[in-house]
């Protein structure tokens, strides 16, 4: 029992510790490149983006490999798997972007934006760094998000599938719209976000598998990315 105690309590440790990684190489990204006395705003263009493409990069190597006991069976069973997997749970993608079109379509009754500023931030990056931009929202996000808002909130919360569903897709929403709201109504954005979130996080916890959601989460934004560069074009 002390034995399966502190094995508890280390998991929670490290889901904790991965999360408390995540947010603070998010927030001093830019930072770290004065370890070795070079200022990123001198950089041009596209060092910078080479430079955070690499960056992203490295913190989800890291973390994969904080994670790998849980990673690379997963890994293995997901590749064994994949259709199994894929013919059981994209229902549930279909559910989710229902759910965001309907609360999307809700928010606008409320404020007059019909976009987030995270989701307007990521249209004029696109535009103006779309290889940049591919890389990260549809490659590097869909794994790091997944290891940090899931992986770990399991670690945190490994006895309970309503608070580890709840806050894993309150805080993946969060994530999303706190850094970029500039008024009350934008809080309203958290929803929409929020609800992939929570059906990433439901899957996980019905598959066992991190590489389900993760693989669902690279439709997702695949998708999404594809369609606002048809749109890019065809405005």
């Amino acid at each position: 029992m002390e034995k399966e105690k502190n094995y508890e309590l280390r998991n929670m440790l490290i889901g904790f510790g991965v999360l408390f990684l995540y947010l603070i190489g998010s927030s001093y990204s830019y930072d770290f490149l004065r370890l070795f006395g070079i200022n990123y705003n001198d950089l041009n263009f596209v060092l910078k983006q080479v430079y955070l493409i690499f960056y992203e990069v490295a913190l989800t190597l890291i973390i994969i490999y904080i994670y790998r006991k849980d990673f690379i069976p997963n890994l293995k069973d997901f590749i064994k798997n994949n259709i199994t997997y894929f013919k059981k749970y994209i229902k549930y993608w279909f559910l989710m972007l229902s759910l965001m079109v309907a609360s999307n379509l809700l928010i606008t009754l409320f404020t007059t934006s019909i976009t987030s500023n995270n989701q307007q931030t990521i249209i004029d990056l696109l535009a103006e760094a779309p290889i940049y931009t591919f890389i990260l929202t549809v490659i590097t996000a869909p794994i790091l998000e997944e290891l940090v808002f899931r992986l770990s909130f399991r670690k945190m919360f490994a006895h309970t599938n309503f608070l580890f569903i709840f806050f894993s897709g309150l805080f993946f929403g969060g994530m999303h719209v706190i850094n970029s709201f500039t008024n009350l109504t934008d809080l309203l954005f958290i929803i929409p976000y929020s609800i992939p979130g929570f059906i990433f996080a439901y899957i996980y916890a019905k598959s066992k598998n991190i590489c389900v959601s993760i693989s669902l989460h690279f439709i997702h934004n695949g998708i999404m990315m594809a369609l606002q560069i048809l749109l890019m074009y065809l405005i």
